[in-house]
């Protein structure tokens, strides 16, 4: 079983962690952006792109895939941990009733 200072190193991560995040957060939505009309449209004309330039649909989709895999690899781990932790939990008590009985 983790002891107290184990737990306390994980709660100010996790604070940090989201602390970092709302600073982020808050950077992005500081910027300003695009002058829009009364309608609320940005009028485009042809100086913003440059010729066969656009968004790399590719490299989202990728990024997007890679992202959720890692994400499920990150998960799948954090379960393995702990069922391993439990596994152990369960062998122990085990041992403790044997020597009892």
């Amino acid at each position: 079983m983790p002891d107290w200072k184990t737990e306390m190193k994980r709660i100010v991560q996790i604070a940090l962690l989201a602390t970092l995040l709302v600073g982020f957060a808050a950077a992005v939505l500081a910027q300003e952006g695009p002058k829009k009309d009364n309608e609320g449209f940005e009028p485009v004309n042809g100086d913003m792109l440059a010729p066969g330039e656009s968004i790399p649909a590719a490299r989202l989709v990728a990024g997007a895939y890679g992202f959720i895999c890692a994400a499920v690899v990150v998960w799948v781990a954090t379960v393995a941990r702990r069922a391993r932790r439990l596994e152990d939990e369960v062998d122990e008590l085990k041992k403790k009733l044997a020597t009892r009985g």
